[in-house]
């Protein structure tokens, strides 16, 4: 029985130490720089949605409006 507990606790220690050396910090890093982003409101949306509400009388009270993920680029900054 002793045995038995030495085995499994050494066979899971070297899984878990191959497990963790396996993993490769390099694939982090981008071959290219990522492109410069900024968040907008989704001003479409917002007003679509906002003209549906009063066409049907209703009121919309945002407390997160939707936003949306642009690329930057020299003649939107």
């Amino acid at each position: 029985m002793k045995t038995w507990s030495v085995i499994s606790a050494l066979s899971s220690s070297v899984l878990l130490l191959a497990g963790c050396a396996s993993t490769q910090t390099a694939s982090l890093q981008p071959d290219q720089p990522l492109p410069q982003t900024r968040v907008q409101v989704n001003s479409d949306y917002v007003a679509e949605v906002e003209r549906k509400a009063r066409m049907r009388g209703v009121e919309v009270n945002w407390v997160n409006q939707p936003r949306r993920i642009v690329a930057v680029t020299p003649d939107t900054e």
